[in-house]
Parts: C-alpha cells; sequence; structure tokens
C-alpha cells in the first residue's frame, strides 16, 4: 500500500543547503510531528509541500517524492499536476499566525466560502456552519459574520481551521499553529485536529518547536536537525531528546556576563523609581449596538524592580492592558498614578511585542533601527553597547530582519527597547513564537535587566510557567476582569481562582 507522502532523499537548496538526502513518509489517518529548533527549516520543508517556495530561488531533488491519494499521485519535484488544483483538492495548510492568514477586509463567512468551490452555491451557507460547528465554535452565526478583529486569537485559528477543512484534504500541514494561544485553546485546538482526523481519515503533518506537545499527540515524529529528518526512535533522535533536558537545565543555572560600563550608566537613574498604579482601568468598544468591554475596572501596582505577570487565556484583554499601559490604546477610561519623574508614560514605558519581525522595518538594517531609538530618545548609549548587552555580535548590525532569526530578532527588540532608557517594559507574549532553548535564553535576559537593572517588567503570556519563573507577582485576566490577585509563591494556594487552577492543570505544570 502507498503511503499518502512519500518522500525519499530529498534535497532542498537555496543560498544554501537546508534539506539534505532525506526521508520522509505518512500514512492515510496518520498524525506525524516535525520537531525542530526556530530558524532549522521547518517552515521551508512545509512550504515546499505545498509549492509555495519560488523556485528561481530554490532547487529540490529526490529519488522519489509523491503525494498519493486515490487514483491520483502528484510529483512534488516535478510538479506534473496545476499547483493550484493540487491545492484546492488534496492538500491544506495552517499557518502559525491566523491573523495574516485571514483577510481583514472580509466577514470570516465569506472567506470560508471561497474554499468551499465543491459545494453547490445553494449548500455553502449551511455547509460553513456545519464546518464551524465541527472546529467548535459555539456561536456559528456570529463567528461568520464576524470580522477577523472581532474574534481572539483562539477563534480566529479555529476559523483557518475550517478553511483548511473545506474543501476535504487528503494531507493538512499544520505549521506552529498553536504558539500564539493559551495552553487550554492550545489543547483544545489540538484535539480538535486529533478529533477531525479520525473522522475524516487525513494525514497530518505538525511541525512545532515544542517537544513535548509533539511527543504527546502524534502517532510518530521526527527531528529535523543539522538539514536530515530523523526518527525520535533511532539513537539520534533519542539522545538528541536527552541533550535538550540537559541544556535547558545548563541555561537555567547559567550567569550570563553583562557590560559593566552599561550596567554602571543605566543603574544610575533606576535608583529613583517609585509608585506605579492603576486605578480603575476599563476599554469598551460598541459593536453591533452593543458595549463590549475589553478591559473592566482593571486595577494593580508595582513598584521599582517588580516583574508583574499578566495572565490569561485567548481573548481575555492581556494585549490590551499592555497597550493601555504603554500609552497605544488612548481609547480607555480610569487613571495612572507615576513617579513625579516619569516624563509621560509613553517615554517611560516601552513594549516589545510578540512578533519581532513585523515590528522592524524590512528595508532597514537592524542596526539602523536600533540607531534610530538612539537619535529620538537623546540617549548616550552606543549602538554596539546594546548589542553587546543583548548578546549579539557586532557585525549583526548590519543584518536585515529577514536574516536573523527568532531569537535574535527578539534581542534586537529588546535592545531597541533599552536604547530609549525606559523606566518600564512590557512584554507581550514575547517567547510565544520561540523554542524551548531561545525561550530560556531570552528569560534569562528579561531577569538581568529586571533584577540587576532595576528596570520593572510587565511579563504578558498565556504560559503561566515562564510566568512563575520570572515575577513576584501574577494577575489572573478573564473576559477583561482580574479574577485572581497575587504574590507568585501563593499560586498553588488552595485559595486560587478555579480559573488559574485549570491554567496551571493545563500548563503541565513542573
Amino acid at each position: 500500500m502507498l503511503s499518502l507522502l512519500d518522500i525519499k532523499k530529498l534535497s532542498i537548496r537555496g543560498p544554501e543547503i537546508l534539506v539534505k538526502d532525506s526521508d520522509f513518509f505518512i500514512n492515510r489517518g496518520e498524525m506525524v510531528g516535525l520537531f525542530g529548533r526556530s530558524g532549522s527549516g521547518k517552515s521551508v520543508f512545509s512550504f515546499f509541500l505545498i509549492g509555495l517556495l519560488n523556485r528561481s530561488v530554490f532547487s529540490f531533488s529526490a529519488e522519489r517524492a509523491f503525494v498519493n491519494s486515490l487514483n491520483f499521485s502528484f510529483d512534488l519535484v516535478r510538479g506534473n499536476f496545476n499547483w493550484n488544483d493540487f491545492r484546492k483538492k488534496h492538500i491544506s495548510m495552517v499557518f502559525q499566525d491566523p491573523s495574516t492568514s485571514l483577510n481583514p477586509t472580509m466577514i470570516c463567512g465569506k472567506q470560508l466560502k471561497e474554499a468551499c468551490f465543491h459545494v453547490p452555491k445553494k449548500e455553502r451557507f449551511n455547509y460553513c456552519l456545519s464546518l464551524l460547528e465541527d472546529v467548535g465554535i459555539t456561536n456559528p452565526l456570529k463567528t461568520f459574520y464576524s470580522f477577523p478583529h472581532q474574534l481572539s486569537g483562539g477563534q480566529k485559528q479555529r476559523v483557518v481551521i475550517a478553511i483548511a477543512l473545506a474543501p476535504n484534504p487528503s494531507l493538512l500541514i499544520a505549521d506552529e499553529p498553536t504558539t500564539s494561544l493559551d495552553p487550554s485553546t492550545q489543547r483544545s485546538v489540538l484535539d480538535l485536529i486529533v478529533r477531525l482526523k479520525k473522522t475524516r481519515s487525513f494525514g497530518v503533518v505538525l511541525i512545532s518547536h515544542n517537544l513535548e506537545l509533539v511527543q504527546y499527540y502524534f502517532d510518530r515524529t521526527y527531528i529535523f536537525e543539522n538539514k536530515f529528518f530523523y526518527s525520535s526512535e533511532s539513537d539520534f533522535g533519542k539522545n538528541y531528546i536527552n541533550s535538550i533536558n540537559s541544556i535547558l537545565n545548563r541555561i537555567k543555572s547559567r550567569k550570563q556576563s553583562k557590560n559593566k560600563n552599561f550596567y554602571k550608566l543605566f543603574n544610575k537613574k533606576k535608583l529613583n523609581f517609585g509608585f506605579f498604579k492603576a486605578v480603575n482601568i476599563s476599554v469598551s468598544f460598541l459593536k453591533n449596538g452593543v458595549l463590549f468591554y475589553a478591559l473592566k475596572n482593571i486595577c494593580f501596582d508595582f513598584f521599582s524592580g517588580d516583574c508583574l505577570g499578566v495572565v490569561g487565556g485567548s481573548g481575555s484583554g492581556k494585549t490590551t492592558l499592555g497597550r493601555v499601559i504603554c500609552g497605544i490604546e488612548k481609547n480607555f477610561s480610569g487613571s495612572f498614578l507615576l513617579p513625579p519623574y516619569f516624563s509621560t508614560k509613553e517615554k517611560s514605558i516601552q513594549m516589545v511585542y510578540q512578533d519581532p519581525f513585523s515590528s522592524f522595518n524590512p528595508k532597514k538594517t537592524v542596526g539602523d533601527s536600533v540607531s534610530e531609538i538612539i537619535v529620538l530618545s537623546k540617549t548616550n548609549y552606543s549602538l554596539f553597547e546594546l548589542f553587546d548587552f543583548v548578546s549579539l555580535k557586532r557585525n549583526y548590525c548590519d543584518k536585515y530582519p529577514h536574516e536573523l532569526s527568532g531569537g535574535e530578532k527578539q534581542r534586537v527588540s529588546i535592545a531597541r527597547v533599552l536604547a530609549s532608557n525606559p523606566s518600564v517594559i512590557v512584554f507581550d507574549e514575547s517567547l510565544s513564537a520561540l523554542d524551548l532553548k531561545t525561550q530560556f535564553l531570552i528569560m534569562d535576559l528579561i531577569r538581568f535587566i529586571n533584577k540587576k537593572l532595576r528596570i520593572s517588567v510587565v511579563f504578558i503570556s498565556h504560559d503561566i510557567n515562564s510566568v512563575y519563573s520570572l515575577c513576584n507577582k501574577i494577575i489572573v485576566l478573564k473576559d477583561g476582569s482580574i479574577i485572581d490577585s497575587f504574590k507568585t509563591e501563593k499560586l498553588f494556594s488552595e485559595k486560587r481562582h478555579l480559573f488559574t487552577k485549570s491554567l496551571i492543570c493545563d500548563s503541565n505544570f513542573l
């Protein structure tokens, strides 16, 4: 019996060799995980499978590389069939960021209808509603008529999955589909894919940098390392998994050395930071004639050197709160009590965003982007000092954003924020798209900034593990309200809210 996806000795070459003489196969109805570090080339492989690599830049060779459906075989290297027809009928993809996968100017239902070309026009509306129900949308009709910005991250990802499943594909490729979701939504989305895979009998390739997740959900696992695919059951795979755990332990205990002159220069100003307090912060929107609260009567406070963790599910209001704190979102009621020397909230508080790539100008080098902030903020730091501080080589100043890995871009984002000499930094889901090793390295940097430079940190995350590791205070958001607030050492108290306890349970807390 032919495999659904049958690849033998595949090589992919761009400016350099990305995949070398590797084998990969999937049987119908099988769920296969592909694990690899950030920047290892996992997404390049997924783009090859769906035919999105530019053939004027990339070249391919293989002994064989076929997708075999009923009475049909498609050659992925030679393209013996129309790629658009192949993508319509046989293969679908769920991308990492649902916000960039959906058209912001169209309601979700219209975008879903476009993928239902095989269904008679009169039946498409009901078919779309049934698809939305299948992917766990509780109010399909409301979601059908909603624009993407009116949905939470989890809801948008479910809509994207519905669009991918609409043509009944034989093979579904999911590229990091849960990295921006809270643990509860991650599990529900993956449980959904498992359930639909069983009922519809399609094959799944799920790409992730979360090894624990890959091992838990999949029938088989490949590890992508050094341009080769290795089975997790091979000697290399077993040794690799063991090495990851030992590396993480070393990273946790490692003390980074920083530029001492920069530390002294930065630390002079931070000794004066006093009290920061938010009082009854509310953000409301008028939606279809109904007043909707994104935040409702939020109150919290922190002092110099505190690290405040903000935890919650998708759509709970975490990002909105971060934007209000930074002065980006101005449509709010309530007040802030600021230290006397804060010139303005916008100048003294800065944000590191979830997706570092979208926060850079792709036409400028990252060095130019950081230098621009030094000039605008009139600080006396040098570009090389900042790059040294975030542990980047000085020659990285001349690189463009697309030439850096996710972790490197996030380090440059932190250097750019430090260039403005802030008193408070808001990190908005700034680790979610990074592999575990890179996450710990960035956490180590954030911890140094918080503890040694005495810069207060507001750390927004859906991962309560990282919040527990970094923060000394935690607030838990749900539906725009604070439902729990406590010091970190009280996390496991019996007094915790049921929702907080569910977050701990869903996070596989170690």
